[in-house]
């Protein structure tokens, strides 16, 4: 999971195909990862195939979710989130998955995303300073 950071302190948010996700919702980037790339590997190669954007830097969170996909599938996944800083810019969006998207504040981001976990654990980490991380 790919919470996406401009370096002018805007979020990226995405809004979900309902025709292939199953869910019309506003949410980041999400995947998984295969099994010759590490999770910072698999989070540039998500970010890049959802928006097309240049990534800066990639910070791993405390972050982490278990859920069931597809929904009523009874399939448990693990996601870790990592936030990651990229060049604001305009998004080259995979339609399959994603139909909008809008750069937003830290406060109207935690308004708008359909975020299952603790939203104030959410917007500390979004508070947090971009601190020296691993240079894509």
């Amino acid at each position: 999971m790919a919470i996406i950071k401009s370096q002018n302190e805007l979020f990226l948010i995405l809004k979900t195909n309902p025709k292939h996700m199953m869910t019309d919702k506003w949410f980041v980037v999400t995947g998984s990862v295969k099994s010759d790339e590490s999770e910072e590997e698999a989070v540039a190669r998500e970010v890049e195939e959802e928006t097309g954007l240049k990534i800066l830097k990639i910070q791993p969170t405390d972050l982490s979710f278990k859920y069931e996909w597809p929904l009523g599938s009874s399939k448990m996944h693990h996601e870790k989130a990592f936030l990651v800083t990229a060049e604001e810019g305009p998004i080259k969006l995979n339609r399959w998955e994603h139909l909008d998207y809008q750069w937003l504040g830290k406060d109207e981001f935690l308004e708008t995303i359909a975020w299952q976990g603790d939203k104030l654990e959410l917007g500390k980490i979004l508070a947090r300073p971009t601190k020296a991380a691993e240079d894509i």
